[in-house]
């Protein structure tokens, strides 16, 4: 009781001295008793010191944003709180004594620690201080009561006062994309830091394009539009937001094969061609693009038809004569990518043909028979006949019918033509002339041949004639006899004494040698000869 006397009566003494009403935000705190809360410590710098720390201790939002050195309490904490809120000149007294005109909307807002640019510079004090967006702790620390709910209260935060249009998708730090004149556009954005750098046609395409997209099956606002997405967005792929028209023929990664600047431009560095109905193999791997296809103006145009060669290489160096079966064979049935020359077609190919290749032919280069020619077929396909000489020159200037008389298909020489065969000819082979070789009676034979082979094109040499030699045995023989039976003797294997001689052996002449009445002599050439002719047929010519 006694200290609440001593409490009391310096109260009192106060209340009878009190300036005046206190403002209306302040009434509940009339009255003498009432003094103590706000004045404590007496007057003078001390007592007015002690009241400013009483006024933070009732306005604890004050306190918390000092301390946080937010707001504009925090940067002129060194002066006291009447200076800026006298109280005691009654209920309607404004408690804010306003620098800068003195009214809230020429306040310097900057001194707050949150300068006003852009739209929010435009804005009335009204449109952001309102309860609704006293979002902060200093709000929740305030005891003021409505409608004095004060200045405080609010965050710098955009989202305090803004619907998050990214429904926590993105930072929540909006000024990273955005500016405080305008929502849109989004000039603080730039797509390159982000996963997906945009690119080509790309830089062109509206936002809502990609992040609005029905196929997003997107949820709708109040106003019934489609609230973007931004994040997460299906990107690693191209057919995450493009329709696939391959139908997953060549796979998914659409870059190995596509540009952002085009989807008909195509990626030269990574295109795999093998993905594609038409692998390139052989020569055609060497091939530029531009061979087959048509770039005009950067983009490729449709493909070519690929299912012939004839498709691509024409004219057809055969003009239709190349065939299978009686149809048109395509160039593949024949080549193969890695060149055109040699040929694939085969000896065994050849053999269902009119004309098998046997023996030497089965090493022969096409070309040999399949030559060029000046008409709409380049190479000739189909020789005029089958003949030897359509391909081979004939040595023997047409004296034989038919090549395959004297050759077969393995080699030119030697010639079948044996003993038996050569009875065809006029001169029949008999006795020793049945193992004399040809070149001893045919000497043509023995001249090398210039060319290897007797093609039309190459054969360079004269004639094979055989012709039979002149002048009877003595066209190859030498006449051992001289010219003693120049004119009466004719080659006969039974010579008859009796019958061929003018002089007939009987008796003991049978007996007689030979050379005891044949002597030897040299002829006019100084060669041996056996005289036979003539010869003294008296007995004293050799008998004494």
């Amino acid at each position: 009781m006694v200290l609440v006397l001593t409490l009391a009566a310096p109260a009192a003494s106060r209340a009878q001295l009190s300036p005046g009403p206190l403002a209306r935000s302040h009434e509940r705190l009339e009255g003498s008793l009432q003094c103590v809360k706000c004045h404590a410590g007496g007057r003078g710098a001390g007592g007015k010191a002690q009241m400013t720390w009483l006024c933070v201790n009732c306005h604890k939002e004050i306190g918390w944003l000092t301390e946080r050195d937010r707001g504009l309490h925090a940067r002129v904490r060194a002066q006291t709180c009447a200076s800026c809120h006298p109280d005691h000149a009654g209920k309607d007294f404004a408690l804010v004594s306003w620098p800068d005109g003195g009214t809230p909307e020429r306040f310097d807002h900057a001194k707050a620690g949150w300068p006003l640019e852009g739209r929010h510079a435009r804005q009335q004090c009204a449109d952001c201080h309102k309860p609704a967006f006293r979002v902060s702790q200093a709000a929740r620390l305030s005891q003021r009561l409505p409608p004095y709910v004060g200045w405080g209260g609010l965050e710098q935060r955009c989202t305090s006062c803004h619907e998050d249009a990214h429904r926590g998708a993105l930072d929540k730090n909006c000024l990273k994309c955005h500016d405080v004149e305008h929502w849109k556009p989004t000039p603080r954005f730039d797509h390159d830091k982000t996963s997906y750098p945009l690119t080509g046609a790309h830089t062109t395409v509206k936002c809502a394009e990609c992040h609005a997209s029905p196929r997003l099956q997107l949820a709708n606002d109040a106003r019934g539009a489609p609230i973007p997405r931004y994040r997460p967005l299906e990107h690693q792929e191209c057919s995450a937001c493009h329709a696939d028209p391959h139908r997953g023929k060549l796979g998914a990664t659409c870059g190995r094969c596509h540009e952002t600047t085009s989807f008909i431009t195509v990626n030269r560095t990574s295109f795999d061609h093998d993905r594609t109905r038409y692998p390139l193999r052989g020569r055609h791997t060497q091939v530029s693009c531009e061979k087959c296809h048509d770039f005009s103006g950067g983009q490729v145009a449709k493909n070519p038809p690929f299912a012939t060669c004839t498709a691509c290489h024409a004219p057809d160096p055969h003009a239709g004569t190349a065939t299978l079966a009686g149809r048109v064979a395509d160039c593949a049935s024949c080549h193969t990518v890695d060149g055109w020359r040699p040929s694939s077609y085969t000896v065994a190919q050849h053999r269902l043909t009119r004309y098998p290749l046997e023996g030497r032919h089965q090493q022969a280069r096409c070309s040999g028979c399949h030559v060029k020619t000046a008409g709409a077929a380049a190479v000739a396909m189909r020789p005029a006949t089958t003949d030897c000489t359509s391909c081979h020159v004939d040595p023997h200037d047409t004296q034989f019918a038919r090549c395959t008389d004297c050759h077969d298909l393995n080699e030119f020489r030697p010639a079948t033509i044996d003993v038996a065969a050569h009875q065809q000819f006029p001169f029949h082979l008999e006795g020793a002339h049945r193992a004399v070789p040809c070149v001893a009676c045919h000497a043509e034979m023995r001249r090398a041949l210039a060319t290897s082979t007797l093609a039309l094109s190459r054969w360079s040499g004269p004639p094979l004639l055989f012709a039979g030699p002149k002048g009877g045995c003595g066209g190859c023989h030498q006449n051992v006899h001289g010219s003693q039976f120049a004119d009466a003797f004719r080659p006969a294997p039974r010579f008859d004494h009796n019958r061929d001689a003018a002089f007939s052996l009987k008796g003991a002449h049978t007996g007689v040698p030979c050379d005891r009445c044949h002597r030897s002599t040299r002829g006019a050439d100084g060669k041996p000869i056996v005289i036979y002719r003539p010869v003294a047929t008296a007995c004293e010519a050799c008998h004494r």
